[in-house]
């Protein structure tokens, strides 16, 4: 394992250092931390996997006090460690007014004391309350609303997945409802909801173990954020970016549409059964039809 890591290493290191803010590749990362716990700590890792290790300095607009972020042209590096913000206040006079910067990752965890807000400056100047704020880990991602910005840390009340890059964020909802309703609850429960994301036999496994005990109970299934509407047997997520991790029950999928199109209603929608004769693997299923619903916030796909 060691030595494949430093082959890697020599392999990848000249082209990593033209683009110093770029990894090798995400796949040569995971190698080279799990041969070295301690990697991202070494100078190494500032060459070949800085955006892997956390190591990238972030670059964000700024802007103080502007009625529509979108708005904000003006830009700021933040140094390492930082992320996008951008918050909602409203001042006297009843008016929104949007701060964008940067600030420490830590704070987008704990959300206390907004760093943007302009000091109190006579009554008029006072911005009365703080309404909501959004973080993100990309450069210059906060020329948004609050509200359209994907969340950057998990939400209390569901359940953390990481896996190398990719950082997911499951939830259970228990009400019967069809998967586009389904979809919406998602992201009227938790900003950035979206029907499970589930990319990996690990993320797939995570499920099993994390969130088992909470699918007591479900007997229909629980719908996923898996379909093939537009093509039959070509199954996406709900990006539209093809699913390339399946756990179909033996005979699935059996959408009598394949060899009869006139039939209804399609199996397009695919669903998880918890149930132990079924041992969570998936079936696809009506959209139309009613069932629980599993969520994530897809942090990093």
């Amino acid at each position: 394992m060691i030595g494949a890591a430093i082959f890697l290493s020599a392999l990848c290191l000249a082209s990593a250092a033209d683009t110093p803010c770029k990894d090798i590749s995400s796949d040569a990362c995971r190698l080279l931390v799990a041969a070295s716990p301690n990697f991202c700590t070494t100078a190494s890792a500032q060459v070949e996997c800085p955006s892997f290790c956390g190591l990238c300095t972030r670059t964000c607009y700024q802007c103080h006090g502007v009625n529509d972020p979108t708005t904000c042209t003006t830009s700021v590096n933040c140094g390492v460690g930082k992320q996008c913000i951008v918050s909602e206040t409203i001042g006297d006079d009843f008016i929104y007014h949007y701060n964008l910067g940067c600030v420490d990752k830590s704070y987008c965890t704990s959300g206390t004391d907004l760093p943007h807000s302009p000091p109190a400056v006579g009554r008029r100047a006072v911005y009365k309350r703080n309404l909501q704020f959004g973080c993100c880990d990309t450069d210059l991602c906060n020329n948004k609303m609050p509200s359209e910005l994907t969340p950057t840390t998990c939400p209390t009340g569901t359940h953390e997945f990481r896996d190398g890059q990719v950082h997911v964020c499951y939830y259970l909802l228990k009400q019967e409802r069809n998967a586009d309703d389904g979809a919406k609850a998602c992201a009227d429960t938790f900003h950035g909801g979206k029907l499970a994301y589930i990319p990996s036999r690990a993320a797939d496994e995570f499920i099993k173990s994390s969130l088992g005990s909470e699918f007591a109970g479900d007997h229909s299934g629980t719908f996923i954020g898996v379909f093939d509407k537009e093509h039959e047997l070509s199954f996406v997520d709900t990006d539209g970016s093809p699913q390339v991790f399946f756990d179909w029950r033996h005979g699935q999928p059996n959408d009598p549409n394949v060899n009869d199109p006139i039939r209804e209603p399609a199996q397009d929608c695919v669903r998880m059964f918890p149930i132990d004769r079924e041992h969570f693997t998936w079936q696809d299923k009506p959209c139309e039809q009613l069932a629980w619903t599993l969520c994530s916030i897809n942090i990093h796909k």
